[in-house]
């Protein structure tokens, strides 16, 4: 009796696993040069482009990438990711956290809040905390946040420009002849409070808005009161602007 022969079993095709190989290969090369763009250190760049260059048998001018599209300004192939704009992001991170933590122990959660305006990091109060209408006189229950404020901005060294503002009701008091006014007063009563409490003034610098930087509608009694407001605005160098042309 002839021995019966086993079905004839068909082997996976594993070809696959070379091109995922090489996918592999090439992301990986990919996240070196995202991370080494980073830093923007032009030897270490080079370095790596070197090595690089080496593996996948490409050439590279000894330029020391002078001429590279890395290093165009966000022109070339990978976008530009300042030191500046890393710095802002950590900073913000740090004052969320600490206005977060100070908040939660007096008692304030979610009164103070904490956002980014392009290059520039913004610190408003809820609501209308500030300031009654047609008014400059910071309210009692507004004091211990700017306390709060001033603490969270010490850990900084930026310079800050306190911007007060108005709602869009004209005013025409003996003290208060029209919103410039009033919005210059309001951004020297944050300005003054917080030195009280701590912040060196030769970092600070009022500047009043008047109606013409609405964040609610004034259509409203509800948007009118929050537009009636003072920012403290943590400036970085492509924002600072020359204290006299504020005064």
């Amino acid at each position: 009796m002839s021995r019966r022969e086993r079905p004839h079993e068909e082997e996976p095709d594993e070809r696959w696993v070379l091109s995922y190989a090489d996918l592999v290969t090439l992301l990986f090369g990919l996240f070196i040069l995202l991370f080494a763009s980073a830093d923007q250190n032009r030897e270490k760049f080079f370095q790596l482009a070197t090595g690089l260059s080496t593996a996948f048998n490409v050439p590279i001018n000894d330029g020391r990438m002078t001429d590279s599209p890395f290093f165009e300004g966000g022109t070339g192939i990978l976008p530009e990711f300042s030191t500046r704009e890393m710095t802002i992001e950590n900073d913000l991170a740090f004052i969320r956290a600490q206005v977060r933590e100070l908040s939660i122990e007096g008692g304030v959660l979610g009164q103070i809040l904490v956002t980014r305006d392009e290059d520039r990091i913004v610190i408003r109060l809820a609501d209308n905390l500030l300031f009654p209408s047609a008014s400059a006189d910071i309210r009692t229950e507004a004091l211990p946040l700017l306390d709060i404020v001033a603490l969270v901005v010490n850990g900084l060294d930026n310079a800050l420009r306190i911007e007060g503002h108005t709602d869009s009701i004209p005013v025409a008091t003996e003290r208060y002849p029209t919103n410039w006014e009033l919005s210059s007063a309001r951004a020297t009563a944050v300005l003054r409070r917080l030195e009280e409490a701590g912040v060196d003034p030769e970092r600070m610098h009022a500047a009043g808005w008047g109606q013409y930087q609405p964040v609610a509608e004034n259509a409203t009694p509800e948007g009118r009161a929050i537009n009636r407001r003072a920012d403290i605005v943590i400036l970085y160098p492509s924002a600072s602007i020359d204290t006299e042309t504020s005064q």
